[in-house]
This record gives structure tokens, sequence and C-alpha cells, in this order.
């Protein structure tokens, strides 16, 4: 579990899950954690989503290629957060 190798990426993929879901632009009624469309270069380039490619989205590429279609890249990042939040004792 790559948290317990490093505890430090815990926050990161939380952030990842927020910043995913908080995406979403009313006006044009794109992004979301719907289709996990964080990952694009264009939602990576929002101030608030700087690094955010760098390191949880890679560091999730493995977890996505083994599971595949049945994982999304919504519900593997969302995932991503809750159990860094249970493994860092959280709520």
């Amino acid at each position: 579990n790559m948290i317990k190798e490093d505890a430090n990426k815990g926050p990161t993929l939380v952030r990842l899950a927020w910043h995913s879901s908080g995406t979403y632009d009313k006006m044009t009624k794109t992004g979301g954690s719907g289709l996990g469309t964080i990952r694009f270069k264009e939602e990576l380039a929002h101030g608030g989503n700087a690094g955010l490619g760098e390191t949880a989205v890679k560091w999730m590429e493995d977890i996505k290629a083994k599971y595949g279609d049945s994982l999304s890249y919504a519900d593997l990042y969302t995932l991503g957060g809750v159990v860094a939040i249970k493994e860092l004792g959280g709520p």
C-alpha cells in the first residue's frame, strides 16, 4: 500500500480526490469527478491543481492499469482519498 510505504502521500491523495470533484464548472457543465478529467492537462493547468499530475495522478496509474475499465478514474481518485484518510487514522 503506497500510503503505508510513504504516509506523506496520503494528504496529496486526499487533495486529488477533492480537486477532482471540485473542478466542476457550472457554466460549461464540464469537469467534476464524473469522468476523472483532472488527469488531462487542461484541468491540471488550473492553479489549485498544481503538481497533482506529477504526483497523485501518476501514482494511481498502476492501480488503474491493474483494474482497467472495471474501475473508472473518477472512482479511483475518490477511493484513493478515502483510503488515505482511513490509513492516516481519520474518521
